[in-house]
């Protein structure tokens, strides 16, 4: 079975710069608390909670001898201001990325302007993003952009993940949605990276693997572009995943699989499925031969 990683996969920038955060203040010897999952990554939390490094949910759970750690998807503006204002001891691991959508948004609700989010209400990122506009619209579907009101002027940002094949559909309907807009294309270029790495890849091979956290946004964006272009992908958190029956079952017939993973994923476990698909052909050509 020949094997093919996608030329962009795991760790980004944004999730490289938190964990050396961490990784930096833990050999110091400093206890650490994050506000909110650090990163949607299943097994980089369970590593950090075996350190003694855990996820806070609230400002009530802190505890004051510890550095706070502030997520890479933000905050929403009212709990950075309670966290300033109670002068604890933090760091800000957000996002550089995230931190400018923050600031664009800051700055438009300063004009006579509707700002338009184009993201998941639900992921964090955007519950952060919201919170620096007095009425921001979110919109994430293309019906959505279809059913919003007429405006005299619009400015739109963009969830650091979004598809960005949704983003230049969207942009159109909303063009005709105001007299005057402004466009701020906000996606990560790691993202769109990713994402065309993995359009590239997955017509070219029998299957693909896409490797990163059930709840991770970025993961699930390069999923629902492979399987479009390839039917045969599976979505899995981790390499355990791959040793069930009904999997080798489902690729016995297949020569080559591409492999991708999202900007949480870590680069250790990226070779743990390169090493898993290795034995297997291994495995394969001994019973074939």
């Amino acid at each position: 079975m020949d094997i093919y990683i996608a030329e962009e996969a795991g760790f980004c920038f944004g999730v490289k710069r938190a964990l050396r955060i961490i990784n930096q203040l833990y050999d110091s010897g400093q206890g650490i608390q994050i506000l909110g999952e650090l990163i949607h990554n299943k097994n980089v939390l369970k590593e950090l909670s075996d350190k003694g490094i855990h996820c806070i949910h609230s400002l009530e759970e802190i505890d004051l001898n510890k550095k706070l750690v502030i997520r890479t998807h933000g905050i929403p503006l009212y709990i950075e201001n309670r966290i300033k204002e109670g002068n604890y001891s933090y760091i800000d691991a957000t996002c550089p990325l995230v931190k400018k959508i923050h600031n664009i948004i800051r700055k438009l609700n300063r004009r006579d302007t509707q700002v338009i989010i184009i993201g998941d209400e639900k992921h964090p990122e955007i519950i952060a993003a919201k919170s620096y506009a007095t009425h921001a619209i979110i919109i994430n579907s293309i019906s959505e952009a279809l059913s919003l009101a007429s405006y005299k002027h619009i400015s739109v940002v963009a969830q650091t993940t979004l598809n960005t094949a949704f983003f230049k559909q969207v942009i159109p309907i909303l063009e005709k949605k105001a007299e005057k807009i402004e466009i701020f294309n906000t996606i990560c270029s790691a993202t769109k990276v990713r994402q065309e790495a993995v359009k590239k890849l997955a017509p070219g091979v029998d299957f693909m693997v896409v490797i990163g956290g059930k709840d991770s946004s970025n993961t699930k964006k390069l999923y629902d572009i492979a399987i479009k272009e390839n039917p045969n992908t599976f979505h899995i958190e981790n390499s355990s995943e791959l040793n069930d029956p009904e999997f080798s079952g489902k690729i016995e017939s297949f020569d080559n699989v591409g492999i991708t993973a999202g900007a949480s994923t870590p680069p250790q476990e990226i070779e743990n499925v390169k090493i898993f698909f290795e034995k297997y052909k291994i495995e394969k050509e001994r019973k074939d031969g």
